[in-house]
């Protein structure tokens, strides 16, 4: 007995049944409000958004990002050729995404419309703006590749990078294969010539980039915009997830996420259009890290993020919805509630909201626990609280290991660091984190085969290793412990605790004084042999 899958894409049998309707599907499901990225740690029903929103509407696109083959680009000498002369791509990455987005949409207004066949489709286009010269200009950017701007995402994708490599080999005067045997472009001739000769092929490959077929793209908005889908009682989606996926080498995933940011204010301008992708919050936080030296501003895209947070009446009725799916055929009279199954109370505290503050107010966590108890019910006909004792011990275990896998991308291994927790009180200051737990810690880091895993505190463990102070660590300690939610903050005397899953995301660690508090996450009491009474922290 169970109810339900961990992932969307495994719980066929309950999601359509028991989906919950919340505020955030409104505004991704409407092409008015702007938030476009339904943005959420793993588990919180991204991936369920996206996947009611596809079979409950027309019109929608799915785009795959395995489909789209771009390890094409990373397999490209030229392009990693001239990455590694730290030529800036952004644009090109961008124009691959408007080129992929585009397409699709016309291969969607094609199946549509009367017009099916392709060479029909694109004649009656050239002849209904003829007179028009920026029409004309983006149908002609649209279509100068021929039959293959028909084929699949595949062949299309390879079509647009083998262009730019034409660009930037011919334009930028260059023979990439003759510049690779050259050593002293790696670094093994400093004459000056040479320095000067690579310089000027970097600006010229740069001006190529720089001026790659925006003009025409910015047409082919218009165009798309004012003439293609101006059917405004129509609604058209896009839908992109799974993009935390290894769908090309992680280097170039980066950018291409940021260049997909990006690309989607360019679309808003076609307003029965809403593209909506689906990104981990950790996914996110690593792009910015590795791609904020490139420009990349968060604010100027936070009116597109929709932070997905669950109330607790609807995690309350997420659960309801679960247990009559599971025990439908055996209710006649009535539909059972968590209240029918689950006893009332765990010590003092309700049931429900035991539960509630062992998670990080997620689905994924509640179905998880509730899988738990159901696992440890044995012959009984009900869940008691001691089988919810019972269950909890094993969940909290899971939830250690969930949370390192979960950040793993963009932190390492998180096991060692979160069991530095076991050494301290569940309310505990930032002082209690004293020299001796955080060099132990530097020492269990360094060692063996963890330092290749934990490369997020190597440098300041270094530092500490060579005489410096292990103020640091403790700062990246905690500041990492709060975003991943294992621990919470109370900043003064009276206030409440905060916690990263609902208030702000990160910990402002200068506003931290002597009156902060901090507090373990009561997930995870079980796995690090803490008992204390939880209804003060969460």
């Amino acid at each position: 007995m169970n109810v339900g899958a961990m992932s969307a894409e495994d719980d066929a049998a309950f999601l359509a049944d028991c989906f919950i309707h919340t505020s955030d599907l409104a505004q991704v499901s409407s092409s008015a409000s702007p938030k476009c990225i339904a943005l959420g740690r793993t588990g919180s029903g991204k991936s369920a958004m996206l996947l009611h929103l596809e079979q409950n509407h027309e019109n929608v696109i799915r785009i795959n990002p395995d489909s789209l083959s771009l390890n094409y680009i990373s397999n490209s000498d030229i392009l990693t050729f001239f990455e590694n002369l730290n030529i800036d791509l952004d644009v090109f990455y961008q124009l691959l995404w408007r080129h992929v987005l585009t397409v699709e949409l016309l291969q969607l207004k094609k199946q549509l419309s009367d017009d099916r066949i392709s060479a029909r489709f694109i004649a009656n286009l050239f002849e209904r703006f003829n007179p028009n010269e920026k029409k004309k200009r983006a149908l002609n950017y649209l279509f100068e590749y021929g039959d293959s701007f028909w084929s699949d995402t595949e062949q299309r994708v390879r079509e647009v990078v083998r262009k730019i490599e034409q660009n930037l080999e011919t334009q930028a005067g260059v023979s990439v294969s003759a510049m690779k045997a050259n050593a002293s472009l790696s670094g093994k001739d400093t004459e000056s010539s040479s320095t000067q000769e690579t310089t000027e092929i970097i600006y010229r490959a740069q001006k190529v980039v720089n001026e790659v077929q925006f003009q025409e793209l910015n047409f082919v908005m218009e165009f798309l915009a004012d003439d293609v889908f101006n059917d405004s009682n129509i609604q058209y989606f896009i839908i992109i997830d799974d993009l935390d996926t290894g769908w090309v080498n992680d280097g170039l995933r980066f950018k291409l996420v940021r260049a997909l940011i990006e690309t989607l204010r360019k679309f808003r301008r076609i307003n029965n259009l809403k593209i909506v992708i689906g990104l981990r919050a950790d996914l996110l936080e690593t792009v910015l890290n590795e791609t904020s030296a490139r420009g990349f501003q968060t604010e100027k895209y936070e009116d597109m993020m929709l932070r997905l947070r669950w109330s607790k009446s609807d995690l309350k009725s997420l659960a309801n919805k679960r247990i009559q799916h599971l025990f439908r055929d055996q209710y006649t009279n009535s539909l059972p509630v968590f209240e029918d199954i689950f006893s009332p109370r765990v010590g003092q505290q309700d049931a429900f909201d035991y539960i509630l503050d062992r998670t990080l107010h997620r689905p994924r966590d509640i179905i998880s626990f509730m899988n738990e108890c159901f696992e440890s019910l044995g012959d009984g006909n009900s869940i008691s609280q001691k089988t919810m004792r019972n269950a909890e011990a094993s969940y909290s275990r899971k939830r250690l290991r969930s949370i390192a896998d979960e950040w793993r991308e963009t932190y390492g291994d998180l096991e060692e660091p979160i069991n530095v927790l076991r050494e301290l009180d569940v309310r505990f200051t930032a002082s209690d984190l004293h020299e001796g737990i955080l060099e132990g810690l530097c020492i269990n880091l360094m060692a063996g085969d963890v330092i290749g895993s934990s490369g997020v505190f190597i440098n300041e463990c270094e530092l500490v290793a060579r005489g410096s102070d292990v103020s640091r660590v403790r700062r990246k300690l905690l500041e990492i412990l709060y975003v991943v939610g294992a621990v919470g903050v109370r900043l003064r005397k009276g206030g409440v605790y905060q916690w990263s899953y609902k208030n702000e995301p990160l910990l402002d660690y200068n506003s931290i004084n002597d009156e902060t508090i901090f507090a373990i996450h009561p997930m995870l009491f079980r796995v690090l042999n803490k008992r204390a009474d939880p209804a003060s922290l969460v």
